[in-house]
């Protein structure tokens, strides 16, 4: 905790610090499991299902790769599963962009609630 922490602390009241406490932070799994609360429920359910898709299908490309008897089928085949694992890190990317947007939200959130319970004073 920094001095601007302990600064912020120290003028806060008694509820104000267990309202805080209540909104403080996520750990990994909680934010995790905030993308599929909200508005993007859906979308972040079809992502879910459509990266084990991909996952899945990567695995096929990559054990037909190494069972291919011929080089041009087993560069075809190793491309395909190279495509594949880079559109799953994609998703992968996009779910890790989506819980840090929903943390900057919380945290606006609480500057808002900190700025109305002030302005109540």
């Amino acid at each position: 905790m920094d001095e601007l922490d302990r600064r912020i602390e120290a003028a806060l009241g008694v509820e104000d610090r267990a309202i805080l406490a209540r909104l403080g932070e996520q750990g990994i799994v909680s934010q995790l499991v905030g993308i599929y609360d909200g508005a993007a429920r859906g979308m972040a359910v079809f992502a879910t299902i459509l990266t084990f898709a991909l996952f899945a299908a990567a695995v096929y490309c990559g054990w037909k790769f190494f069972d291919a008897r011929d080089v041009l089928d087993a560069v075809r085949w190793g491309a395909g599963a190279a495509l594949l694992m880079m559109m799953v890190g994609f998703l992968k990317l996009w779910f890790w962009l989506r819980m840090e947007s929903n943390r900057v939200l919380r945290e606006i959130k609480r500057l808002e609630l900190q700025i109305v319970r002030s302005a109540a004073r």
